[in-house]
C-alpha cells in the first residue's frame, strides 16, 4: 500500500529561476561526486547521483515549495524495493539514496536527496543525510539537517512520504 503526505514550504531557501544548460546530474559527472575547483560538491563516494532511476511520473511538488515545481523521485536499487512497497512499517537498509529533482518549463530546479546512514549517525532525523542542490547544480547544503528532519518526521514511514498516488 502506497502512502502519501505533503508539508507545505519545507527546505531553505528556494534558487532563483535559471537554466546552466545541462542536467545537474551532468554537472556533478558520471559517478560519485568529486571535489569542484568552484566549490562544488566534495568527495563522497556513498552518493552516487547517476546511480539512481525515476519511480513512476513527474508530478507537482505540493512539500518542497508548494506546488512552484514539478517534481520526479528517483531512487537506487538498495531503496527500490522498500520504497516501492512502502507501508507504515518499512525501514530503509544503510546506503539506500532517494533523490526528488525538480523542474520548471524555465528549466531544472533544485535537487533535493536523501542517503540513510549507520545507526546513530543522526537519530533525530531517522538517520538520513539530508542533501541539497541548487538549480546550477551546486551543493548547497548536506548533513544533519535539522530542517529536514523536521518536517520528514511527520512522514508515513521511516521519515518518507512516498510518491503521490497520481504518479504512479
Amino acid at each position: 500500500m502506497a502512502f502519501v503526505g505533503f508539508v507545505a514550504g519545507c527546505g531553505p531557501r528556494e534558487p532563483p529561476l535559471v537554466n546552466p544548460g545541462m542536467s545537474t546530474v551532468n554537472r556533478l559527472g558520471g559517478g560519485p561526486w568529486t571535489a569542484a575547483a568552484d566549490g562544488g560538491p566534495a568527495p563522497d563516494p556513498g552518493i552516487d547521483l547517476p546511480s539512481v532511476r525515476p519511480v513512476g511520473k513527474p508530478f507537482v511538488s505540493k512539500g518542497h515549495f508548494a506546488g512552484r515545481w514539478n517534481a520526479e523521485v528517483a531512487v537506487n536499487e538498495t531503496a527500490r524495493s522498500t520504497y516501492m512497497n512502502l507501508g507504515a512499517s518499512s525501514r530503509f537498509a544503510v546506503g539506500s539514496l532517494l533523490v526528488k529533482r525538480h523542474a520548471a518549463a524555465s528549466g531544472p530546479g533544485p535537487i533535493f536527496a536523501m542517503a540513510k546512514r549507520d545507526p546513530g549517525f543522526f537519530p533525530e532525523g531517522g538517520d538520513w543525510e539530508y542533501v541539497v542542490i541548487d538549480a546550477t547544480g551546486r551543493l548547497e547544503e548536506r548533513g544533519k539537517l535539522a530542517v529536514c528532519a523536521r518536517c520528514h518526521a511527520e512522514a508515513n514511514a521511516d521519515s518518507i512520504f512516498g510518491v503521490p498516488l497520481e504518479a504512479r
